[in-house]
């Protein structure tokens, strides 16, 4: 009989195993986007593991199945034999969230996982014991709704969990299909944005919207950014919309973003970057800074500013409601090359004010045609379309304010239509 039942726990072990694997959401993914995939996932990991890492992917959607699911697989796959930083399995079995199921990982990466039913107690606090006890955690997208299994999209039968994660999903304005949407780095400097070499960028996905998101006790990295007229416009009540964040959660660590609902999300070499970062921060093996920074942060470094070239010259901003250091305000330096001129625009809501500080320029106010040279300074009425002309030798720098928080641009050419 202890022959047989040992055989027995051998078999079930087997089927638990073939299980863990063959349950996973599949897709055809494409030779040709595997290739893409590969492609775009980084060559190296930021940082060597202490010790050989295991994180287990996670993939049971009881809600809506994202397609996107076997390609976050598949890169997340292909980022551990690249980089041998972590080695990975994946499943979409409840019962992996007993202690001895969670005791073999290092962190839990929650790929577009929704409506997990976390109703059973002892496995609301294996999961808890394993971050709380210096384990990891990462969410991808549809993360923020795993702990609604019962309840509404949105809702929360679990709110430990949904507090854990730092946000609850509560709509999606700005949705795929519909747009490239302007992403803001919150945190140039911050080892988790080295991906997007301090400069914003545009991306066609759909970004979420939370409740109850934890703001005091999370560290944004990225945000939609609402100086972008077509982003602005969707929503136009709001004025601040994180994208990706980390935060403590007792000695252990937590990292979630919303970009994954689209496919090709997942050959993005910047976003890529962006996830294995992220998870290496989860495994314990890239240490960085988590404490929450208010929305009010006084200060804003050289280093935190993204200069943003153009054809015509820079744009470098410095103060704002979307930089987290004015609420009133908005203030930039200006630089247009020396026979450029900057496209001819309006801000519809918010007054300007522009400084010279050096170089000359011809700047046209509605039908007005201005001269001015280092010192002077000219206030450009809200809704007005103007532009600048550099007609000296040397490149013109000056300081621009606007008596808003959020500054909307909309080009003349694009209103004129």
């Amino acid at each position: 009989m202890a022959v047989r039942l040992r055989d027995l726990a051998m078999v079930l072990s087997v089927v638990s195993c073939v299980s863990m694997q063959a349950g996973v959401s599949k897709g055809a993914i494409t030779d040709d986007e595997l290739q893409k995939i590969r492609q775009a996932v980084p060559r190296r990991a930021a940082a060597k593991p202490i010790k050989p890492r295991k994180l287990l992917v996670f993939n049971r959607a009881k809600g809506l199945v994202h397609t996107s699911i076997p390609y976050a697989t598949k890169a997340i796959q292909l980022m551990a034999e690249r980089t041998g930083a972590f080695e990975v399995v994946v499943s979409d079995e409840m019962s992996i969230f007993s202690p001895e199921g969670l005791e073999q990982f290092d962190a839990i990466c929650f790929n577009n996982s929704n409506r997990m039913d976390f109703s059973d107690p002892a496995k609301r606090k294996s999961v808890m014991d394993f971050v709380r006890g210096g384990k990891g955690v990462v969410g991808i997208h549809a993360a923020t709704t795993n702990f609604s299994s019962a309840a509404p999209v949105g809702g929360v039968d679990w709110p430990e969990g949904a507090e854990m994660l730092g946000g609850i999903f509560a709509g999606h304005n700005w949705r795929s299909g519909q747009g490239q949407w302007a992403v803001k780095i919150d945190e140039p400097t911050h080892p988790l944005n080295a991906a997007f070499g301090g400069r914003s960028f545009r991306i066609a996905d759909e970004i979420y919207q939370y409740s109850n998101f934890q703001k005091d006790s999370v560290r944004v990295l990225l945000s939609l950014d609402f100086s972008d007229p077509k982003t602005a416009g969707v929503k136009k009540d709001q004025t601040y919309v994180p994208i990706s964040w980390v935060r403590d959660w007792g000695k252990g660590r937590v990292f979630y973003c919303s970009l994954g609902h689209d496919n090709h999300v997942f050959w993005d070499a910047a976003v890529l970057k962006h996830y294995l970062d992220g998870m290496q921060f989860a495994l314990g093996d890239l240490p960085i800074d988590t404490g929450p920074r208010s929305p009010n942060y006084p200060v804003r470094t050289r280093g935190e500013q993204q200069d943003i070239h153009e054809d015509w010259g820079s744009l470098t901003w410095l103060a704002g409601t979307n930089y987290g250091n004015a609420d009133g305000l908005v203030l930039g330096h200006v630089t247009i090359k020396s026979g450029k001129s900057n496209p001819r625009h309006r801000h519809p809501r918010c007054e300007e004010v522009l400084y010279m500080l050096k170089g000359k320029i011809v700047h046209s106010l509605g039908n007005e045609i201005f001269t001015l040279s280092a010192g002077d300074t000219i206030t450009i009425p809200a809704g007005v379309f103007h532009d600048a002309k550099c007609i000296g030798e040397e490149n013109a720098e000056m300081i621009v304010a606007y008596s808003e928080g959020v500054r909307l641009f909309e080009l003349e050419s694009d209103v004129s239509q």
